[in-house]
């Protein structure tokens, strides 16, 4: 017998106490490889790789999802096949359970490094060859979501107005529908929020006509009564190339030509979107021929999706 790796499991022995009660007793065990060339998985950690997802479009349509990992200095991967309508990846929340059946769940051991294209691939790749797999039978895998937005124009989207227990609550000082914490453009004037900021410390407020709104909240920020947004003469979506003398229009209230024809269009604004999926798995039960693996809780780890969300808010 040629001893490769040793995997620590957990066997379940069923107990009757009084005839009315079953307990359970987990006792750890050490499953041995007893043939030779034969490979035992080790421990099911993958601490440290990633967990990532097969074809998941921006808009979520579809139901069903592969989440894999892949440790290519071990040579080994584990996957959960999830089909669900939920929206695991577009709403905060907690989903699942998910029941678990048979090829749901799998472990492989490789007798090489997988590669990135091993999962995703319209065609499976001949090479690595599996030397092992354990095959999920039962279980129940649940997904805890967290959504975050942010439009990183510098300023906390606490600072900013989100309200975290209602997002539709949330500051919107422009009414465009986009609430500030994720619009790049707070006040609608067509002049970014990073660009209205102090470049080197935000805590200094700029308001060019002293009116106590600061600039990236006013949308006549130099105070001539001409909107920001109108005194785009070039019509560009960009007030601040718009110079008569040495500076902006928007910033010289002694400069009060408007656009013509008037401005009724914003920019388009881009913000991120970042999903985090912690999935886990509960009293998971795999096979690989006579051995069982039995695991209480095991943590397959947390799925990260970050998109660039563009918008444009309606005028």
């Amino acid at each position: 017998m040629t001893l490769k790796k040793r995997f620590t499991a957990r066997i379940v022995i069923p107990i009757f106490v009084d005839m009315k009660k079953l307990l359970y007793l987990i006792i750890p065990i050490v499953l041995l490889g007893c043939d030779d060339g034969d490979l035992i998985v080790e421990d099911l950690d993958f601490d440290g790789a990633a967990v990532q997802a097969c074809d998941i479009p921006e808009d979520e349509i579809t139901t069903d999802y592969l989440f894999y990992v892949i440790d290519n200095t071990d040579n080994e991967t584990i996957s959960l096949s999830i089909n669900t309508t939920d929206p695991i990846v577009t709403e905060s929340g907690t989903y699942g359970s998910f029941p678990l059946t048979s090829n749901n769940f799998e472990y492989r051991k490789l007798n090489g490094a997988a590669g990135t294209d091993y999962y995703c691939s319209n065609i499976p790749p001949s090479e690595p060859t599996t030397t092992q797999v354990f095959i999920g039978e039962a279980g129940d895998a649940f997904i805890e979501t967290i959504i975050e937005e942010d439009d990183n124009d510098g300023i906390d989207a606490i600072d900013e107005g989100i309200d975290l227990n209602n997002l539709t609550l949330s500051l919107d000082t422009d009414g465009d529908g986009i609430p500030n914490y994720k619009d790049q453009d707070d006040d609608g004037d067509n002049v970014l929020t990073e660009d209205e900021l102090n470049s080197t410390d935000i805590t200094i407020i700029i308001d060019t006509d002293g009116d106590g709104i600061p600039n990236y909240l006013d949308n006549d920020d130099d105070g001539d009564g001409i909107l920001t947004i109108q005194e785009d003469l070039n019509g560009d979506l960009v007030p601040a190339n718009d110079i008569i003398g040495t500076v902006a229009n928007y910033l010289n209230n002694q400069a009060i030509d408007s656009a013509n024809p008037a401005i009724t269009v914003y920019r388009p604004h881009r913000y991120i979107n970042t999903a985090s999926l912690k999935i886990s798995v509960e009293n998971l039960t795999a096979t690989n021929d006579s051995r069982e693996l039995i695991i209480a809780s095991y943590d397959f780890g947390t799925y990260v999706r970050s998109l660039t969300i563009s918008e444009t808010p309606t005028f």
